[in-house]
């Protein structure tokens, strides 16, 4: 964590030294965030055992502007986990990869308190030019449910948290070439004596669409690809690949295609998605990598559906539904949500799975949980 720290409070002091010349004007801080409460019952794929989990997360996202050249934000954590989850073996295999910037308060018998940077940024706007360094959110591509060029955050499709991407030690830099073209440079940081990854991307705009090309090194595998964007008929139409050519092991190839349309209040979204790490039967299934977090999908095509319709002003309904097209399972994931004020929301919804006990979906059990948010 020492070496992360240190990369991440250089590149920050790096920017904010760009900025002296110009910070005769005085900087301003905004401080934003939540209080969150999230309550999850789950079962363990492994043993089937039920467990409870409860969540209370404070994040105070701090911005602090100087003049209209430097941008700098630090989004702090701070998380109270109690429950009976704690003490299974789930928990500690899955804490077994520790996250950088992320440290331990206090903990007992069935609760952890726990504090992270989950995001910490500075930007310089350049001339020709912007530059972030530190712990950023880098999005790329354009799918909903899996992003084939998004190597560096990748995202599991069927976490509870949906809205919370992790992100990246990195430099970004951002061109632009004209109204509508950006070239993208990456350097993002790994942990002491693991290859870091390095990108370049550029994007321009092609009759009515937006195209983009990516070419990189990630760890030791190189990738290339690209990903595009526009309107076909009043529906959306995204769809991106990307072929990864790796070091000692299989190359593969993955791909996304998606289209979203709005029916008066209800809108929604169809995407299709090749992974081609995965096999094509479902025996050939590696459970050791999905368990240990090296991939989220086991099989070669998915389908996502995604749905949404505002019943009231203060109350909606969404369904989000992943099929395993190779083996047939299903997770299957309705919500609702209601707001008692401007900034409280209350939502509850579930993950059920369906299939046989030996494909994806189906040998999990299904999720029940509950949220309880106050914006700030």
């Amino acid at each position: 964590m020492r070496r992360a720290c240190e990369f991440a409070c250089l590149a920050l002091a790096c920017v904010l030294a760009q900025a002296l010349p110009c910070a005769a004007q005085r900087p301003s801080l905004e401080v934003q965030g939540y209080a969150k409460n999230l309550s999850i019952r789950l079962s363990s794929p492994q043993s089937g055992a039920d467990y409870l989990l409860n969540v209370s997360r404070f994040r105070a996202r701090s911005l602090l502007e100087f003049a209209a050249r430097v941008h700098a934000e630090v989004w702090l954590d701070t998380e109270l986990l109690a429950g009976s989850y704690l003490r299974s073996d789930d928990y500690r295999q899955a804490r077994a990869r520790p996250e950088r910037l992320e440290w331990t308060l206090g903990e007992g018998a069935g609760y952890e308190a726990r504090q992270r940077l989950f995001r910490a940024f500075a930007s310089l706007r350049l001339r020709r030019a912007v530059v972030v360094v530190g712990r950023q959110r880098i999005a790329w591509g354009s799918g909903f449910a899996w992003n084939p060029t998004d190597i560096l955050n990748p995202f599991n499709p069927g976490a509870i948290e949906l809205g919370e991407r992790s992100g990246v030690d990195a430099v970004h830099v951002s061109m632009p070439l004209g109204p509508l073209s950006r070239l993208e440079l990456v350097a993002a940081y790994t942990a002491a004596g693991a290859p870091g990854s390095y990108a370049v991307r550029g994007g321009t705009n092609y009759r009515a669409y937006d195209v983009r090309a990516l070419l990189g090194r990630f760890a030791r595998d190189w990738v290339v690809g690209g990903d595009f964007a526009g309107y076909m008929r009043g529906a959306g139409v995204r769809g991106e690949a990307a072929f990864v050519r790796r070091y000692a092991a299989r190359d593969y190839l993955r791909a996304v295609l998606n289209a979203d349309y709005t029916f008066g209040d209800v809108y929604g979204l169809v995407e299709i998605y090749y992974n081609g790490r995965g096999h094509a039967q479902k025996a050939a299934y590696d459970w050791a990598d999905l368990s240990a977090g090296d991939t989220y999908n086991l099989a070669q095509w998915y389908a996502a559906v995604s749905a949404t319709v505002r019943l009231t002003p203060l109350c909606g309904m969404s369904l989000y539904q992943l099929a395993n097209l190779t083996d047939g399972s299903l997770l299957v994931g309705p919500a609702v949500t209601y707001s008692l004020t401007q900034t409280v929301e209350l939502a509850a919804a579930a993950y059920f799975f369906t299939g046989r006990s030996d494909t994806e979906y189906g040998r999990q059990r299904h999720v029940y949980f509950a949220t309880l948010q106050w914006y700030f």
